[in-house]
């Protein structure tokens, strides 16, 4: 998931909890960002699911 706190986004792997470490300015930020550091982001039943680099193997 993609997470706002304190007026920043992190993404957060929706299967383990981890967060990337690093903050953004904007939610398509951090979803561009994602792709760079290897996190799948899948929709599934409609919602979007984003998962570690850890988790997807």
């Amino acid at each position: 998931m993609i997470s706002k706190e304190y007026g920043k986004y992190t993404l957060i792997c929706d299967i383990c909890g981890a967060d990337s470490d690093e903050e953004y300015e904007t939610f398509q930020d951090a979803a561009d960002a994602g792709a760079d550091i290897e996190w799948k982001r899948k929709k599934i039943d409609g919602g979007w699911v984003d998962v570690c680099p850890d988790c997807i193997e």
